[in-house]
């Protein structure tokens, strides 16, 4: 915002623009990681099997099982309770310089 209680639309709108680019990004890994917990999974439950090849119909029951218990976790309450704090400090060093 250019002044107090004036509205700069070309600077909201670039950081609209620049807010979106870095949410591609966060899903971008986001998504690369959730592909490191299945492939976890995945070698976990072939270690068991070593002498079989898993079939498709498992390994996409296993990736559902391992993203939708990896979600789970992330929501408990516990871990939620701890992303806050972290991020409540980060943004005190971030707003704090």
């Amino acid at each position: 915002m250019a002044e107090e209680g004036n509205w700069d639309s070309k600077a909201f709108d670039q950081k609209m623009k620049d807010s979106k680019t870095e949410l591609s990004k966060l899903q971008t890994e986001l998504n690369n990681m959730m592909v490191n917990f299945a492939m976890r999974a995945l070698r976990l439950y072939q270690a068991t099997r070593p002498e079989t090849t898993l079939r498709p119909g498992e390994i996409a029951l296993l990736i559902k099982n391992e993203l939708n218990n990896s979600i789970a976790d992330l929501t408990a309450q516990s871990n939620i309770d701890n992303i806050t704090k972290l991020v409540k400090e980060e943004w005190a060093k971030q707003s704090n310089p």
